[in-house]
């Protein structure tokens, strides 16, 4: 079973290379041109990463921790913050920053996050949800039922629910951290309780799904994240 309760030490010698480095996959004009929400202006954005220690994160790093790690950015952040592997329910992990911001996935599929921006408390979809086990792009077929919880002025919370359906999208020559991967945009379109909304995510041929930009509720639109090392049982 690989590592995923990390020490201290390591989360920060990371942390400090989640900002540096110019990783961020996402800045070419294929993904631009499809992706949600807005980005600061990109001479804004380079001169930041300018005046930060040039720090660079590689794949090699990550794997010599030995942990589980992703990489989140909501909204105009173009640096992103790690969070690591804490704690595994079932099929369910809970990665966590530094600053204790935490969010849990099902397979690649974010099922619930706290403090960043407003919290998810819970997503139930279908089994099968090729999202949340590795599927091949052609075998993304059909549609599932997503219920999302968020907060609200109840005891049980705000329930939005949702019918989601897959479409697979182009080829796409993914460029993170030092290495480059042969991916699909699959795209996931799901509409319901008066919300509408699509979801990308960049699938190698094996399933395994690499970056994704994923809804988080309508007072917070999209998050992306990139999978640096999945947990692995």
């Amino acid at each position: 079973m690989k590592p995923i309760l990390g020490a201290l030490a390591v989360a920060t010698a990371l942390s400090a290379c989640s900002s540096g480095g110019n990783t961020n996959p996402i800045l070419s004009a294929v993904w631009q041109k499809i992706k949600p929400g807005a980005r600061r202006e990109a001479a804004a954005a380079e001169a930041e990463a300018a005046a930060r220690p040039p720090i660079v994160v590689t794949f090699k790093k990550i794997k010599d921790t030995g942990l589980a790690i992703i990489r989140a950015r909501v909204g105009e952040d173009t640096h992103g913050v790690m969070l690591y592997g804490r704690a595994v329910n079932g099929g369910y992990v809970t990665f966590a920053s530094q600053l204790m911001q935490t969010m849990t996935l099902k397979g690649s599929l974010i099922t619930a996050t706290r403090a960043i921006g407003y919290d998810m408390l819970s997503l139930r979809t279908d089994e099968g949800d090729p999202v949340t086990v590795p599927t091949p792009p052609d075998e993304w077929g059909g549609t599932v039922t997503r219920d999302y919880r968020f907060t609200g002025d109840t005891p049980g919370g705000r329930l939005i629910s949702v019918t989601c359906r897959f479409q697979k999208g182009p080829a796409y020559r993914l460029e993170l951290l030092d290495k480059t991967f042969d991916t699909t945009i699959m795209q996931v379109h799901c509409a319901g309780d008066g919300v509408q909304f699509t979801n990308y995510h960049m699938v190698q041929a094996d399933g395994r799904i690499l970056t994704s930009a994923q809804w988080l509720g309508p007072d917070l639109g999209m998050v992306e994240i990139d999978i640096l090392e999945p947990y692995t049982p």
